[in-house]
């Protein structure tokens, strides 16, 4: 296999998407018990207009409450992105290059004298988005990287070295 080198941009527009799902992926049971309750208060409510029956408060009060802590959930994602644009060490915007080989996996940021390597079996974890691989080093350090600045092969390749390389720990969604 050639190697994949990639100079690329992360923006907000990407870096909002990858903190969303990182969102639902920690509180996924959480969440999807939310929807079920909104779904399930909405049909109710449309039976009771419907004359199916009396409407009952407690049904609404409950699906208001997971209506408030899911949208308190998404205000405070968004108040932790801007915290990290307000941060020196953000990397919206900056320069990013990326080095994927056969061993592994090479990350710099050239004007801020950042570089890391990484064997691929010490890589956490790789998913794939419809717009972004996240790339997971460890529980706490995520790197993104855009499908828009990959080619449709570049693309291929790197997915077919993800599955080879990482196996099970390669999602693609």
């Amino acid at each position: 296999m050639s190697d994949i080198r990639i100079r690329y941009q992360v923006s907000l527009s990407d870096y909002r998407k990858a903190t969303i799902y990182a969102l639902f992926l920690r509180h996924r049971v959480p969440l999807l018990i939310c929807f079920a309750v909104l779904l399930v208060a909405v049909l109710y409510a449309v039976g009771c207009a419907a004359g199916l029956g009396n409407a009952n408060p407690l049904v609404f009060l409950l699906a208001g409450a997971y209506l408030v802590w899911a949208l308190l959930l998404l205000a405070g994602n968004e108040t932790q992105i801007r915290s990290y644009l307000r941060r020196e060490d953000c990397l919206l915007g900056v320069e990013l290059l990326l080095l994927l080989d056969d061993r592994k996996l090479q990350m710099e940021v050239p004007s801020r004298d950042i570089r890391f390597t990484r064997v691929w079996n010490k890589l956490a974890a790789v998913f794939e988005l419809s717009d972004l691989f996240l790339f997971c080093l460890s529980g706490q350090e995520v790197y993104l990287l855009p499908k828009r600045t990959l080619r449709e092969e570049e693309t291929d390749a790197l997915r077919r070295l993800l599955l080879e390389k990482l196996g099970d720990r390669f999602s693609s969604r």
